[in-house]
Formats: C-alpha cells, structure tokens, sequence
C-alpha cells in the first residue's frame, strides 16, 4: 500500500478521533434527546465536518472515500433538519438546538457549488 495514501487515511481518523473528544461534554446533553435527534446531530457533524475539510486536490482513492462519506452524511440534510424542526417545534430546547445546522445546510450546498463548478472545468 502507498505510504502516502496510508498517511492521508490515519490523519483522517485522528482528525475524527479528535473532533469526537472536543464534543464529548455535547454529547452528554445530547444522549438524553430522543433517539431521532441523537442520529441526526450525529449525522449532521459528520457531514459538516467532512465537508468542511473537503479539498477536490485530493489524491483520487482518497477524494472517492471522502466523497462517499459526505454524501452518506449529507445526502436528503435539508429534508432531514426541516423534518426534525417540524416535530420538535413546541420544545425550545431542542428547537435552538437545531437552529445551529442550518449552517450545516449553508457549508453542504456550497460544498456542491463547488464540486459542479470543479465538474464542469474538466
């Protein structure tokens, strides 16, 4: 295996790893929310995480895992957090809550900008 390729793969998950423990007190507060909730916050930082940290420079094998993984976090985001504000519209707390990922809607559309202008350069 190339040792670049190698390397590009452990920065990764160090990088996931590390992100994980930065939220550990959040996600004490978060595992007393309903299961629904818990699997979307979790959805929704992996995908504005991954997303965030996109380069389309990446070496090949690298840019198809990383693309593959945000669109397994990111795809049908949109209808997901409308979807979780309609049902939790009556609780303040978790409604606040999720006001914040409709900066994850924001980051994951400019992420597709970008990988249609980067298409359509080819």
């Amino acid at each position: 295996m190339n040792n670049k390729y190698l390397f590009k793969i452990i920065l990764m998950i160090l990088f996931t790893l590390h992100s994980s423990l930065l939220f550990a007190v959040d996600k004490v507060i978060i595992e007393k929310m309903p299961q629904d909730l818990q699997d979307f916050f979790e959805s929704a930082d992996a995908c504005e995480l991954w997303v965030s940290d996109f380069d389309p420079r990446l070496e090949e094998t690298t840019y198809k895992i990383v693309e593959s993984v945000i669109k397994e976090n990111c795809s049908n985001i949109e209808h997901k957090l409308s979807a979780m504000k309609n049902k939790y519209k009556n609780n303040k707390d978790y409604s606040a809550r999720l006001t914040v990922y409709d900066d994850t809607i924001t980051i994951y559309d400019e992420y597709k900008k970008t990988l249609i202008e980067n298409k359509s350069h080819k």
